[in-house]
C-alpha cells in the first residue's frame, strides 16, 4: 500500500503566548480536524520548553532547531507552518505556511535593539515565504495584503477561512446564567475576548475603554475574557481611572466562553486590524450581537450582521454599542442573523481545504483526491 501523505505541523505557537490567542485556536482546532482526514498522517512539532522571550524573533529562534530535528527524524512529505513561519533549513518547495496577517511588514518598526531584531526577522521571513510551495491566507483581505506587501505569487496563495467548533452554539444552556453570575456579571454586560498577557495596540482596548466611559450613566460592565498578564493590570488601572466597571474573567474554558457569548448584551471587537476575526465568528455562532471595526476581513466576514464602526474612534464605537443596548428588536435580529451567518464555517471544512492544498503541492503524493 502507498504511504499516506505525511505532514509535519510546525506548531510552536502552542508552546508560547500565542496559544491563548487566535493563532493558538487555529492551530489546535486544525490539528484535531486534520487527524480525521483519510489517508493523511499529521504530526505536531512543539518545543518542549517556552522561548526566553515572547518577542517574535526569540520565538522563531527557539522553534527552528526543534522542528528541523523533527523533520529530519520523520521525513515528511511536507512541513506546514501553522503560525506563519517556514523552516529555514528545510526545502521551501516542500513547505506550506499559513499567513494570518502581514501587519509586521506593514507597520513601522520600533526603535532600538528590539526593532532591529524584528526587522532582521522580517527580512529573513519575506524571501522564504516567496519560495514556499504554497501559502494559505486566512481571508481574501490577507491574500491581497500579502501580494501587495510581500510580493507573493498570486497562484501560490490559497484562501482558506477558519472554522468554529460545535461548542460555540446559539442554543442556550442551563449553565449560561450561572457562568455569568459566578463572575459577578448579574446584569447586561459588554464582552471582549482575547489575550491580556502583553500589550498589543492593534486590539484597540484603549479605544474600547474610552467608548465605555462615554456611554450614558457609565454604561454596563465591561467583561474581558482571556489570559491575564501585565496588560490586564494596565487595563484595570485605566478602567479605574475612567470609572469604567471592569470584570477580568481570566482564561475560561470553551464551554464557559460560549456561555459568556450567549449572555453578553454586546460583543465588542475594536481592533485596528483583523486578518480573519475568529472572535467575531465565535460571537456570531453563539448569537451574540456584535459591534466591530470595519477593518481587515471583518466587513466580509460579518456582512450585514454586525454594527461596523471606524477603527480608533471611541465616539463611533460608543454609539454603536449604545444602539444595540437600547434597541432589543435590532439586537434580536442580529442574534438570529449572526448564527445563520456562522453556520457555514466549520473546522472540518478548513481541514478538507487544507488537505487539498497538501495534495496539490506534495512531491510524489498518492493521496486520493
Amino acid at each position: 500500500m502507498p504511504r499516506p501523505l505525511s505532514v509535519l505541523l510546525e506548531a510552536s505557537c502552542l508552546g508560547d503566548g500565542r496559544r491563548d490567542a487566535g493563532i493558538g485556536r487555529y492551530a489546535s482546532q486544525l490539528i484535531e480536524a486534520l487527524r480525521g482526514v483519510p489517508d493523511l498522517e499529521v504530526t505536531s512539532s512543539v518545543p518542549a520548553s517556552p522561548p526566553w522571550s515572547e518577542a517574535r524573533p526569540a520565538r522563531f529562534l527557539r522553534a527552528q532547531p526543534h522542528v528541523l530535528s523533527d523533520a529530519i527524524a520523520r521525513h515528511p512529505h511536507l512541513v506546514h507552518g501553522l503560525g506563519g513561519e517556514p523552516v529555514i533549513a528545510f526545502p521551501m518547495s516542500r513547505q506550506v505556511v499559513t499567513l494570518h496577517d502581514v501587519e509586521m511588514w506593514r507597520s513601522g518598526a520600533s526603535p532600538g535593539a528590539s526593532g532591529l531584531a524584528r526587522r532582521l526577522y522580517g527580512s529573513v521571513l519575506a524571501p522564504a515565504l516567496r519560495s514556499c510551495a504554497a501559502i494559505i491566507a486566512v481571508s481574501e483581505s490577507t491574500r491581497s495584503e500579502a501580494i501587495a506587501t510581500l510580493g507573493l505569487v498570486p497562484g501560490r496563495i490559497h484562501v482558506i477561512p477558519l472554522g468554529v467548533g460545535p461548542v460555540f452554539s446559539s442554543r442556550p444552556k442551563l449553565r449560561d446564567a450561572r457562568t455569568a453570575e459566578a463572575l459577578g456579571l448579574d446584569e447586561p454586560f459588554v464582552l471582549w475576548v482575547g489575550s491580556l498577557r502583553s500589550r498589543d495596540p492593534r486590539k484597540g482596548l484603549d479605544t474600547l475603554l474610552e467608548a465605555m466611559e462615554r456611554l450614558p450613566g457609565g454604561g454596563p460592565p465591561l467583561a474581558l475574557a482571556g489570559a491575564l498578564g501585565p496588560e490586564a493590570d494596565r487595563i484595570a488601572a485605566e478602567a479605574w481611572r475612567r470609572h469604567v466597571r471592569l470584570v477580568l474573567c481570566g482564561p475560561v474554558e470553551d464551554t464557559e466562553l460560549a456561555s459568556l457569548y450567549r449572555q453578553a448584551a454586546v460583543v465588542a471587537l475594536p481592533s485596528t486590524h483583523e486578518g480573519f476575526g475568529l472572535t467575531a465568528l465565535e460571537a456570531m455562532a453563539c448569537a451574540a450581537p456584535l459591534v466591530a471595526t470595519a477593518v481587515g476581513n471583518l466587513p466580509q466576514l460579518t456582512l450585514d450582521v454586525a454594527v461596523l464602526v471606524p477603527p480608533g474612534d471611541p465616539g463611533a464605537l460608543a454609539q454603536g454599542i449604545q444602539s444595540v443596548l437600547v434597541e432589543p428588536v435590532r439586537a434580536a435580529r442580529m442574534r438570529h442573523a449572526g448564527a445563520d451567518r456562522a453556520s457555514g464555517y466549520t473546522w472540518e471544512q478548513t481541514a478538507a481545504m487544507t488537505a487539498a492544498v497538501y495534495r496539490e503541492v506534495a512531491p510524489g503524493s498518492r493521496l486520493p483526491r
